[in-house]
Order: C-alpha cells, then structure tokens, then sequence
C-alpha cells in the first residue's frame, strides 16, 4: 500500500537526527586528507607516521588534527600500544561509504 502524504513526512520528521548524521559525516569525509586516511583504514589499523608516509599529502600534525576530528565524530578510535597511537575504523557505515567510493571512483 502506498503512503499518504501525511505518512512521508511523519518518517521525514521521524528521521531528522539520522539524516543530520549522515550530512555530517558526508562532509567529514568530503576533505581529501580524512577521505585518504579513511581509505587507508579501511586497510588495517595505523598510527600517525604510517599515515603520513603512505598518503604522502599532510603534515603529522595536520594528521593528528584530522584525526582528532574524526575520533570525536566517533568514525575512528585510538588505542595505545606502547609509545604509538594506534587508530582504526570503527563506523562500519562509514566504512561501507569510503569502501564503495574507493571501489567506483579510485584507481587504487
């Protein structure tokens, strides 16, 4: 059965907070260097200097501030193991987004 009018926007009322996620993180992922390192953890689990020499694009501190951001975003988390900070995808939609994009558009 087809939904009434009054139906469609009671689900698009019901789905704000859902929807503002996902804009959000869409333009998380819409800056190349986050969009390269999400790649890259798509891969496996990296610290920082192995991030910053297999993208070969930014800076280490410009990699720790962007993945700052996308830790808080709760996209990547960091763990210790030793001296080095370990950072992995954890935002399995976030993955599902970055693995499609790279399978369609990249040529890596």
């Amino acid at each position: 059965m087809k939904e009434t009018l009054e139906q469609i926007k009671q689900r698009f009322k019901n789905n704000e907070a859902a929807c503002q996620k996902a804009v959000d993180n869409f333009a998380l992922i819409s800056n190349k260097t986050r969009f390269r390192t999400l790649c890259l953890l798509t891969e496996g689990d990296f610290c920082v200097g192995e991030i910053v020499d297999t993208i070969q694009t930014s800076n280490f501190s410009n990699i720790s501030q962007q993945l700052r951001l996308l830790s808080m975003a709760g996209i990547v988390e960091r763990r210790r193991d030793g001296k080095r900070i370990i950072y992995q995808l954890v935002d399995e939609k976030v993955r599902d987004i970055i693995t499609y994009l790279h399978d369609n558009y990249l040529n890596a």
